[in-house]
């Protein structure tokens, strides 16, 4: 029994040994430089939430700088109807936008989405309004979050 357990003990730290599991390096954001380009479409607000986080360079002469370019800003609802009335008892929110990282030679494409859901049984269409705009900006900064994520793991 004891002879069995000490062989699966040390084929299995053959295997982990023989694939070179490495813990993967994680870089500081604040080593790098970014240049950032924005389509039309996306909103001004987001941009700000963007700039605060990576601080990019203005003058983008140098080689070794991370070029982040942001397009199709997409901010869809969906009311979601059930009931005896027919009327809309939730609402789900859906933002995304489409990155694309450069490096030199490597490009990276990447979609990040946000989906967040609520509660629209409100009698008062303001409450129910001042509820979209609170997700609205809680799914922007989300969508910085997952971008902030993916530029901290992409391995350049």
């Amino acid at each position: 029994m004891q002879k069995k357990y000490l062989f699966l003990i040390s084929l299995v730290l053959i295997f982990t040994q023989g694939c070179e599991l490495n813990q993967y390096k994680l870089g500081n954001i604040s080593n790098y430089d970014f240049s950032i380009e924005y389509d039309g479409g996306i909103p001004r607000g987001l941009e700000k939430k963007i700039n605060s986080v990576f601080k990019p360079i203005l003058n983008s002469d140098s080689r070794d700088i991370y070029k982040i370019n942001i397009k199709n800003y997409k901010f869809d609802r969906y009311d979601v109807y059930a009931g005896q009335a027919l009327r809309s008892m939730e609402v789900e929110v859906r933002s995304s936008i489409e990155v694309s990282l450069n490096l030199n030679d490597k490009k990276i494409n990447k979609s990040l989405v946000s989906v967040k859901r609520f509660n629209s049984n409100e009698l008062n269409p303001l409450a129910d309004q001042e509820m979209l705009d609170f997700i609205r900006n809680q799914a922007m900064d989300d969508l910085v979050d997952q971008l902030f994520v993916e530029v901290n793991l992409i391995d350049m």
